[in-house]
């Protein structure tokens, strides 16, 4: 079976940039709610197999198989409290790790 990711990771490009233009933007405060909120819904609906998303134009959270990660960006590894970050307008990915 294929997985299909609707946040089309192959074509987003890898960004160091997201995460501190959205704090920018909202605030550090909201910006870690955010961030809360998408750790909650992994702890409440996803598996071993899955990574929360936060998508950043609508501070929704979304759940994302690991595989698609893991074969978009090559990282092997993904530990517990690690959120992808999504911008849909400027079709980038960042990986944030929440200490």
């Amino acid at each position: 079976m294929k997985n299909i990711s609707p946040f089309n990771l192959d074509q987003c490009s890898l960004s160091n940039d997201l995460w501190p233009d959205f704090i920018n933007k909202i605030g550090l405060i909201k910006a870690n709610l955010a961030v809360r909120q998408s750790l909650d819904l992994q702890r409440m609906q996803g598996s071993t197999s899955t990574l929360p998303v936060l998508i950043l134009e609508t501070c929704g959270t979304a759940l994302v198989n690991s595989d698609a990660v893991k074969t978009y960006i090559g990282l092997s590894y993904l530990e517990q409290g690690m959120v992808l970050i999504f911008s849909s307008k400027l079709n980038s990915i960042q990986l944030l790790r929440d200490n």
